[in-house]
């Protein structure tokens, strides 16, 4: 058996063990030469620590995760491409991407469960061993976090499960953080200082970044303890401090920390590795996309607007204006595929990016300028537009005059022009080196930045009290945003300080639009305004939707796990589903 189909195999018998409505496995998957004894050897340990990390890649970079993350919220709304009912909290099942989260969690758990009950009998290098089992406490309480975020009260396993059962139950919440911290704090004591052998793999840093995580989330749920926030602070400043150890630093541009070939960069915690070998980073060359590709990361298409389909007429109404029906743009790797799945909020452009004079962000997150890239002529007042020179398409963010129209070549957008189909399109994803527009990427998921780590140590000095430890982490954040390559030191700094906020400025309201400045489409804003509370009011505030209760702050347990609990007490849904 080959090192990868063990893998494969492991994958389907973590399904079968949990009993979580993958039953059909039983029949279509063969077994027999996989035993708990292999999690004894060295190949075995491996073989589960990675199946549990490859298992990530069904969520994260896939279209229904970011729904789960971002649809919903105060920052997204829906584009013409999409019709996810969790934009509009309609009607919502168990099945899809809950289903895809609870199911993949706990696969990941019994690999980890195996890895750590039995991997000490490995005859192996001790220190390897034990950096090993430690990856493995590592991603069972990176798995469990995400389920108890998710779905609140959840089945608490950590043990190795071999047989199938038809009985099981939900543990309180607190018991869930318990098992969690404990394993973050051996993670964050045994993993290596740097991660190896491959970026992609935990090491302190990140296991310490997740518990400075987890206590600040634990902070603000009902398990919360007086001393939660103080350790969140304690944990985040404890990783800024030994920031030189761990090789970890923010980069001067914020448009570096999402830069394609900076994955592995100073400002990057941990990342699902991608690359373009389709074996090893499942990255989906040549399968297409959609079910035949289940791991594809096609982050780089959902925020892309129709901006092939947009024509000169859309300067209509302009005296002499030349009658032109074809579209400045054609579709290409550099702009990418057209998905319209998400589109930037009234509260994301005119509050969160409202100001863009000193914060950079905003052009370093959004792309508002396509440059002419058809071979046909297409006449226009100031004359045909020159491919790679003229700019086709810029959403100039403002209204403007029929002078200003005139004057340009190519076509205005403005924000009263903005639909569905045509707005900013988020860039943070961008990835020019597919063979073909309609390729998924291969660039490594950046899943944490160091930047989150001052934001995080900010929120929980602010919720313990200490304001102007609060103001300082945010400063350094906001001071970085100030950065333009194209200003002079003079001027950068004079911007830098105009980005600075006292402890005045302080509240919840302004820590999450600093989220948003810092973070926007980054899979993380469901979980944060879930975390505080405020996911209600702001929806209220910034997107109304009217199907939008309260019991939506938890996400269904799935039917599957009802169903297949037919001994003892029958499995809980949660609230209102």
């Amino acid at each position: 058996m080959t090192f990868k189909k063990k893998i494969l195999v492991l994958l389907s018998v973590g399904c079968l063990f949990f009993n979580q409505g993958c039953d059909r496995i039983l029949d279509e998957q063969e077994r027999s030469s996989l035993s708990p004894e292999y999690f004894k050897t060295p190949e075995g340990i491996q073989a589960g620590v990675v199946a549990a990390y490859s298992l990530m890649r069904f969520l994260w970079g896939t279209e229904g995760f970011s729904y789960s993350t971002s649809a919903g919220t105060d920052e997204m709304l829906r584009g013409d491409g999409s019709s996810s009912n969790l934009f509009t909290y309609g009607i919502l099942t168990s099945e899809g991407t809950a289903q895809a989260i609870w199911d993949i969690s706990y696969q990941a758990i019994n690999n980890c469960n195996g890895v750590i009950e039995l991997g000490p009998a490995a005859n192996m290098p001790a220190a390897t061993k034990q950096a090993v089992i430690a990856e493995a406490k590592f991603l069972r309480a990176w798995y469990y976090f995400l389920l108890v975020q998710t779905f609140g009260e959840v089945s608490l396993n950590l043990n190795f499960v071999t047989e199938p059962s038809t009985s099981a139950s939900r543990q309180p919440i607190a018991d869930v953080y318990a098992a969690i911290i404990k394993d973050l704090k051996e993670a964050s004591v045994e993993l290596p200082d740097k991660p190896s052998p491959s970026p992609g793999r935990a090491a302190k840093a990140v296991a310490l970044h997740v518990l400075a995580k987890v206590y600040l989330t634990k902070g603000w749920s009902s398990a919360a303890t007086g001393d939660d926030f103080a350790n969140a602070q304690a944990t985040a400043q404890q990783l800024i401090a030994d920031k030189a150890k761990y090789g970890l630093d923010l980069w001067q541009d914020f448009f570096d920390a999402n830069k394609e070939g900076n994955e592995y960069g100073k400002e990057t915690i941990w990342v699902i590795d991608r690359n373009t070998d389709a074996t090893a980073s499942e990255s989906g060359y040549g399968l297409g996309f959609g079910a035949n590709n289940p791991k594809q990361n096609g982050s780089l298409f959902y925020w892309r607007p129709n901006y092939s389909g947009v024509a000169l007429n859309v300067n209509a109404g302009i005296s002499g204006l030349p009658v032109n029906n074809n579209v400045m743009m054609d579709r290409d790797v550099v702009n990418g595929r057209p998905f319209l799945r998400f589109r930037p909020s009234a509260y994301t452009q005119n509050v969160a990016f409202g100001e863009r004079v000193n914060d950079t962000r905003y052009n370093k997150t959004f792309q508002t300028v396509w440059i002419y890239n058809r071979t046909i002529t297409i006449n226009t007042l100031q004359g045909p537009l020159r491919r790679g020179i003229d700019t086709a398409i810029w959403m100039i963010g403002r209204e403007v005059t029929e002078e200003e129209r005139r004057a340009f070549r190519g076509v205005l957008f403005t924000p009263s022009q903005y639909t569905g189909s045509m707005y900013p399109a988020m860039k943070k994803y961008d990835d020019i080196t597919r063979l073909t527009p309609n390729d998924p990427s291969d660039r490594p998921f950046i899943m944490f930045r160091f930047a989150d780590t001052y934001m995080v140590a900010a929120e929980a000095a602010f919720k313990a009290g200490k304001l102007d430890d609060a103001a300082n982490h945010i400063n350094v954040i906001r001071q970085r945003a100030a950065f333009l390559s194209s200003r002079n030191a003079e001027q950068n700094a004079a911007a830098a300080n105009a980005m600075k906020i006292t402890t005045a400025d302080l509240n919840i309201d302004f820590i999450m639009d600093e989220r948003t400045r810092e973070f926007y489409g980054e899979y993380q804003r469901w979980y944060d305004l879930v975390r505080t509370k405020t996911l209600k009011d702001r929806l209220a505030k910034y997107n109304p939707i009217a199907g939008f209760k309260d019991f939506h702050y938890l996400r269904p347990i799935p039917q599957s796990q009802i169903n297949l609990v037919t001994t003892g007490t029958p499995y809980p849904q949660n609230p209102g589903y």
